[in-house]
C-alpha cells in the first residue's frame, strides 16, 4: 500500500511518518507549499512536490494522508476523490466554512475516509471506557477540562501562528482542543449528542478566535427522541495559568477521575507512563489509528466520516450561538 503525505509539518514528521513506517506502510511522497518543509521531507527519502497538481498520478498511490491546516484540506480531499484515493485526514477534517462541500464531495464518492481521532486510542481513555463498561456502562455525566497557557504553535518553517488566523484554522480553542473532547464524549457515551449549548465564550481582542469556552453536549443514551439523559460539560482555556487535562466521570454515586497520567476509580489507581499534556504529538497512538485504516479500508464504512462531520456540526452550532 502506497501513500503520500500532504502537509509535512510537525504532526506529519513526528507522528504520522514514523507510525506508517512502523507498520510497513510505504509513504513515497510528500506535498508541501513550503520549500523548507519539502527539504525536510526529502531528507526522509520522500519524493517531494509543491502542489497536488504537480503530484498528479505520478506515484501510483492508494491513499493520501492529509496533515495540512484546515483551510487546505478540502482541496486535498477533492484531489483524492478525483483520483480514487482513500483518505486519512487529521482533525478537524476541514474549515467549518467548507463542511457542506466536504460532505457533498465525500458523500458522493466511494473512497474510505478515516479522520485521525487519535485520542480514542490513548491508553488513558481506553481504560476509562473499560471501567465504565465494567460498571454497566451507566455513564450519566462527564466534565472535561483542557487548560493551556496559550495556543499550540506550528512549525517555524511556515507560519507558527496559523491557529489564531481564522481564515486558516476556522476557530480557536474549540476547534483545536474542543474537537477532541466532542468525539471523546461520543466514544465514552457510545452515542451521538443530540444538542450543543454554549454557556460562555471569550475571544482574543479584535478577533474571531476564541481563547476560552464553556459548553455542554446533551445525549440520549436510552434512545429517546424526546429527552436527554446524559450530558458533558466542556471547559477549554488558552489563557490558563497551568497546562492540565482533567476529566471527571459520574455513574450514579460512583465517580471516576482522569487527570493527566492517572485514573482513580473506587479507590483503585491506574497510572500511565505518559501524561495527556506531556506533548502535542502523541506519536505512540498513531500506529493503532493507521492499523485501523488498513483493517477497515476495504469495507469503506462511512461511520468514521460521519463522526467527524457530527463533531464540526456541533462546533458550528456553538459558534452560531456566540453570534446570536
Amino acid at each position: 500500500m502506497k501513500g503520500a503525505i500532504v502537509g509535512f509539518g510537525n504532526i506529519a514528521e513526528k507522528g504520522h511518518l514514523p507510525a506508517h513506517r512502523k507498520l510497513g506502510i510505504d509513504i513515497v511522497a510528500a506535498v508541501d507549499i513550503c520549500p523548507k518543509r519539502r527539504e525536510v521531507a526529502a531528507g526522509y527519502g520522500l519524493n517531494v512536490y509543491e502542489s497536488l497538481t504537480e503530484l498528479g498520478e505520478s506515484e501510483g498511490l492508494d491513499f493520501l494522508d492529509i496533515c495540512t491546516p484546515q483551510n487546505f484540506r478540502l482541496e486535498a480531499v477533492e484531489f483524492a476523490v478525483e483520483n480514487g484515493l482513500d483518505v486519512i485526514c487529521e482533525k478537524p477534517i476541514c474549515h467549518p466554512d467548507d463542511l457542506e462541500d466536504m460532505k457533498r464531495i465525500v458523500g458522493g464518492s466511494d473512497i474510505f475516509f478515516l479522520p485521525v481521532h487519535n485520542w480514542k486510542y490513548s491508553p488513558h481513555y481506553l481504560k476509562a471506557k473499560e471501567i465504565i463498561s465494567s460498571n454497566g456502562g451507566r455513564l450519566e455525566r462527564l466534565q472535561m477540562n483542557t487548560l493551556r497557557t496559550t495556543y499550540s504553535h506550528g512549525n517555524e518553517d511556515w507560519d507558527p501562528d496559523w491557529r489564531v488566523h481564522y481564515d486558516i484554522s476556522g476557530g480557536g480553542v474549540l476547534m483545536d482542543h474542543g474537537y477532541h473532547n466532542i468525539y471523546l464524549a461520543m466514544f465514552l457515551f457510545g452515542c451521538e449528542f443530540k444538542e450543543a449549548k454554549l454557556n460562555h465564550i471569550e475571544f482574543f481582542d479584535d478577533s474571531r478566535i476564541e481563547k476560552k469556552v464553556n459548553c455542554e453536549l446533551l445525549f440520549s443514551c436510552n434512545g429517546s427522541r424526546s429527552s436527554c439523559d446524559a450530558s458533558v460539560e466542556i471547559n477549554l482555556e488558552w489563557n490558563s495559568d497551568k497546562r492540565e487535562i482533567k476529566n471527571v466521570f459520574f455513574e450514579g454515586d460512583h465517580q471516576i477521575e482522569l487527570c493527566e497520567n492517572k485514573i482513580i476509580s473506587n479507590g483503585d489507581v491506574f497510572e500511565f507512563e505518559h501524561a495527556l499534556s506531556g506533548d502535542s504529538v502523541h506519536g505512540a497512538w498513531y500506529p493503532d489509528v493507521f492499523a485501523d485504516f488498513i483493517r477497515c479500508r476495504e469495507l469503506k464504512d462511512p461511520k468514521y466520516f460521519r463522526e467527524a462531520v457530527k463533531v464540526i456540526e456541533g462546533i458550528k452550532e456553538i459558534y452560531s450561538q456566540a453570534k446570536a
